[in-house]
């Protein structure tokens, strides 16, 4: 097991590439905040537009070559460029890689690609039980909404695996 201090530093942040998709699905399997829908299950074509749009982007944080070669991938965020935020609807770090400085490193990048990019803000949702990530967001800035509340509905899930 690699020690706490190497794994903070030994990962890079880089736009994902289609090839990364396969982990990002098996990362994104079972998290909750993610599947909440009976019947949802993440495919690879659910990230397929973040790849290469204007308006979406997928930024993934990686180990270079741990497996055969290949970069493993061990967070990602996807984010929707609006004309004046970006929306980041899921955020999400490898077991065994959390509290490694993943998430951080992510939401740095994208805070440095708004700022480029002359975004005004950054929209992030979070479920009212995950106390963990709205302290994590609390703590680099991020004011919870006193005026938004979201609402969803299942329409069908048919054609989901």
């Amino acid at each position: 097991m690699k020690s706490m201090e190497k794994k903070q530093t030994d990962f890079r942040i880089r736009r994902a590439r289609r090839g990364d998709l396969a982990e990002i699905v098996k990362m994104s399997a079972g998290v909750r905040e993610i599947e909440n829908y009976p019947g949802q299950r993440m495919k690879a074509d659910d990230f397929i537009h973040f790849l290469g749009g204007n308006d979406a982007m997928l930024i993934v944080a990686v180990v270079p070559g741990t497996r055969k070669g290949k970069d493993e991938v061990v967070g990602y965020v996807t984010v929707y460029r609006s004309e004046n935020y970006f929306y980041l609807p899921y955020a999400v770090t490898k077991k065994g890689w959390r509290r490694h400085g993943i998430g951080g490193a992510l939401l740095s990048a994208v805070e440095r690609l708004a700022k480029d990019e002359k975004v005004e803000y950054i929209l992030m949702s979070v479920y009212a039980y995950n106390k963990t990530v709205g302290t994590f967001l609390k703590a680099r800035g991020y004011v919870p909404s006193r005026r938004l509340i979201q609402f969803s509905k299942i329409i069908t899930t048919k054609g989901r695996k």
